[in-house]
């Protein structure tokens, strides 16, 4: 019985792939599964949202999707593709909104993290010394607050 189930979801999964439908639940999915929540904080500060797959179509139709990013080669040994959004826009207005309303698992405590730090950005505070720590301790786990 459990045979029949798991191939009925592969069955399922297969053809969502070929009709390259995307779903609120489907990229949820795949970012929990392949995406990541960037927080830059080195010399430059900023935030990047990131999902990483070999079917570069699929990251198209997640471009489309979104309103917003680009995809680029990964220039990686394994071929792969990547769906880029870096622009504070672009995040605050499409990406948060879009994770804000269609719940992570694995992913949402980076998220958290992520969403506080590009409300920093917005504000223009990590152009102070301040905000820079604020950042670097967002990043490091430190529970010090944004506000």
């Amino acid at each position: 019985m459990s045979e029949n189930a798991s191939g009925a979801d592969n069955q399922q999964a297969t053809s969502l792939m070929q009709k390259r439908e995307i779903t609120p639940d489907y990229l949820c999915g795949l970012v929990d599964g392949e995406g990541c929540f960037y927080i830059l904080a080195t010399k430059k500060f900023g935030c990047e949202f990131q999902i990483s797959q070999k079917d570069k179509k699929i990251l198209e139709q997640i471009r489309l999707f979104l309103k917003c990013g680009y995809v680029k080669s990964n220039y990686d040994k394994h071929k792969t593709w990547v769906f880029v959004v870096k622009d504070i826009k672009s995040l605050s207005e499409k990406i948060i909104p879009f994770f804000q309303k269609n719940q992570l698992i694995v992913k949402k405590e980076q998220f958290v993290k992520f969403l506080k730090v590009v409300e920093i950005i917005q504000h223009k505070e990590h152009l102070t010394t301040k905000g820079k720590e604020k950042i670097r301790s967002i990043k490091l786990g430190a529970s010090e607050t944004t506000r």
